[in-house]
Order: structure tokens, then sequence, then C-alpha cells
């Protein structure tokens, strides 16, 4: 009497549920297969995998170019397949390692996918997803109504408590002059020089307290003064390119290295300027 019992309710169920996945109930779901019961309502498991909120189409560490070159082709092509998807680039920078190195290479990306492979600038946003103990990058696609899963960064709250200047980017011109236009790399060809400031720019936009510190580094090959022109030239080009108050930048020559330098720092209010730190000494003039 049991068994036949027992055959009944798995009939009906059957019945219930068509494809033999779990039976929802009104109180939870109960999974045929192993009997258990779950309070907690579930969805199928594709759905899951199909609807973009759940993860990141991809995720990487700081590779080299060739491999995110290689992984962002794949992103265009899902953004091309759907026309009306919005795409982020989410990065997760190290606080001890130049936070805005890596937003400038996801700026990087962004200028990939608007001028190699056609999608309109509005389609592509790089969002800071905050401090982490390794660099990391998400590429999300969601469709039309559907917020990102990864809300952005509050710089201003991190570094609420912080009383010492932070080291945000540093750009070192190994190789000087530039070479001529066209023949710099990819790197400069993706990346314009407005989208190169932003990391450090937002920074600033994201706490009105903070200050820019500007310091440049000039070479023994250079004529002297060389330095306070490279960071004054710099803060000129911030200011063209940006909306920050002058009087938040501050500008100094920091004396001479093995190649020419600039370093970008975030000072909190209350905070000392950093102190420049040149590794070459001056060429010692001769006497006539």
């Amino acid at each position: 009497m049991k068994a036949i019992f027992f055959l009944l309710v798995i009939f009906f169920t059957t019945l219930a549920s068509p494809h033999g996945g779990p039976l929802p109930s009104k109180r939870g779901v109960v999974n045929l297969s192993t009997g258990e019961f779950s309070s907690q309502k579930q969805e199928p498991q594709s759905e899951r995998i199909q609807d973009p909120r759940w993860h990141p189409f991809d995720e990487f560490g700081a590779i080299n170019y060739s491999d995110m070159m290689a992984r962002i082709d794949n992103f265009a092509i899902e953004l091309q397949n759907a026309p009306e998807a919005k795409g982020f680039i989410v990065v997760f920078p190290r606080p001890d390692k130049f936070p805005a190195w890596p937003l400038k290479r996801a700026y990087w990306c962004k200028g990939y996918l608007t001028k190699a492979r056609g999608l309109d600038a509005s389609r592509i946003e790089v969002v800071n997803g905050g401090f982490a103990d390794e660099i990391k990058y998400q590429l999300w696609i969601t469709p039309p109504g559907v917020e990102l899963p990864v809300a952005p960064f509050d710089l201003a709250a991190a570094l609420a408590r912080e009383k010492t200047p932070l080291l945000y980017d540093r750009a070192v011109f190994e190789n000087y002059p530039p070479p001529p236009p066209g023949e710099g790399g990819e790197y400069e060809d993706y990346l314009s020089d407005r989208d190169a400031y932003e990391p450090f720019v937002s920074a600033l936009r994201a706490d009105p307290a903070l200050r820019g510190f500007i310091v440049a580094y000039a070479t023994r090959r250079n004529a002297r003064g060389t330095d306070r022109k490279i960071a004054a030239r710099e803060k000129l080009s911030i200011l063209k390119l940006h909306a920050v108050g002058a009087d938040r930048l501050v500008a100094v020559g920091g004396g001479l290295r093995k190649h020419r330098t600039i370093e970008y720092w975030l000072v909190p209010p209350g905070s000392p300027l950093p102190k420049p730190t040149p590794t070459v000494r001056p060429a010692r003039r001769r006497r006539r």
C-alpha cells in the first residue's frame, strides 16, 4: 500500500513539474531527486547563467596588452551582437601600486572599443570598483534597464582617515624624445590626453578637500629648470582638458632622475605636500 502511495506522489509531482526539476511550494522548494526542502525560492540555473546581473562577462588580472586586447575583442563582439546593451569595465586597483595605472588601462580599452571596433562611446563606461589586494578587471554587459551590480567606489570615504599623501599615478618616459605620431604604439593611439588624466581628475572631483600635487623630474641631458617647465605644462594641460580649479593643483620641479618622470599625488586636507625625491645629482659645471 505504501509503495502505491509513493508512486502516486511521484506521478502527480511530475505533472506539476514537467521538467523533473525542483517543485515550488508556498513555503519553499522541494527537490524531487533528493527529497530535500529549501525555504528559499530558487531560480532555474539556466536563467541565472543567462542573466548578466549574476556574473561578469569576463574577469582577469594585470595581464599584458596582447592578452587584454584578445579579451576586449570578445567583449566587443558581444556588444555588437546586442546593440541596446551597455558595457562596463570595472577596475579594482591596489592602493599601494599607483591606483590610477589600471584605470588608465581601462580607458585605453575604452578607446580601443570606440576607435578600432566602432562602438559608441556612450555605451562604454569605466568604473572604479574600489581598492583590492590584487589588481582585477571585470567586463560587464547589462541590458537596458538593468543596473550594474558593482557599486562605484567612494574614494572620498576611503581617504577620509588618511593623513599622508597618496602616490596615485606616475609616468616614466624612458625613450625621449617621443616617436613621431603613429609610431608610438597602440597604447598612445587609443588613450586620449583627456582620458589619460581622467583617473587623477576624477579622484579630485570625488573629494573637494583633496589637493593634487604634480612633481616632475628631468634628466642630466636637459637644461636647468626643465623639471619646473614640465610640471607647469602638465598642470596647464589638465586645466585645459578638465574643469578643475587652478588652486587645487600644485606643480613643482623635483630635480633630476635617470628618466623623465611625472608623479601625481593626492594630498588630504591638513597633510604637508610630499618632498621631491631626485635620484641623480646635477652635473658639475666646468670652470672656465
